[in-house]
């Protein structure tokens, strides 16, 4: 089975929370800096940071990766454009399965470079429009008693994350959230196209993507 799950892991869902978020943490085994390999391929540069926050972002093409940067840049130039533009994401976390179960929600994420545990489950919540609430199990699997606020070993949790949406001015990355009531449903993004002919009757056309 877990064999399954490792070749067909790329081929995973939309991930349930998606966008930019500031985060605070809270736990036995908080999320940390480190360098993804171990080494990096050249020195970075030394660039002058004004503010720093822990960011976790879904925004690749598909959504379906979890990129998380405790010590993330924030600062932006004189044009708005991101100042740093070298450093990668702590950690790279994928989605692969996600859905509702006694009124819980729950995500099944998988990282590579986990040398306790690749799989990790995960308690999520949406708490209000911009902000979301997530627990991280020790293991593969949730505990009973883990709920989005659970951060210690007594409920089977590693941490807890209260998470605050932003968005800079050049960022591109869109919120998204499903709480997984019904993970079969196939969502695909649609682009609608209004046309007017000459007597003013519109026309719409729907490209999927």
């Amino acid at each position: 089975m877990c064999q399954r799950q490792l070749l067909n892991v790329k081929q995973g869902p939309q991930c349930p929370v998606a966008g930019k978020f500031n985060f605070t943490q809270r736990g036995d085994v908080p999320f940390e800096t480190r360098i993804l390999g171990g080494v990096t391929d050249s020195p970075r540069p030394n660039l002058y940071c004004k503010e720093k926050i822990s960011d976790l972002s879904v925004c690749d093409t598909d959504q379906k990766e979890m990129a998380i940067d405790v010590t993330f840049c924030l600062s932006v130039d004189h044009l708005g454009a991101p100042v740093d533009i070298y450093s990668d994401p702590d950690y790279k976390l994928k989605c692969i399965g996600f859905w509702k179960e006694n009124l819980k929600s729950y995500l099944i994420t998988y990282d590579e470079l986990d040398a306790f545990s690749k799989y990790r489950c995960w308690v999520y919540q949406r708490a209000d429009l911009n902000r979301v609430l997530m627990s991280e199990s020790i293991g593969t699997y949730c505990h009973l008693k883990q709920d989005v606020t659970s951060w210690n070993y007594t409920e089977g949790a590693a941490v807890a994350i209260e998470m605050q949406e932003y968005e800079r001015e050049r960022d591109q990355c869109p919120m998204h959230f499903d709480d997984g009531t019904n993970p079969w449903l196939l969502s695909e993004n649609t682009l609608k196209i209004f046309s007017w002919d000459g007597y003013g009757a519109a026309h719409k056309t729907e490209i999927k993507t």
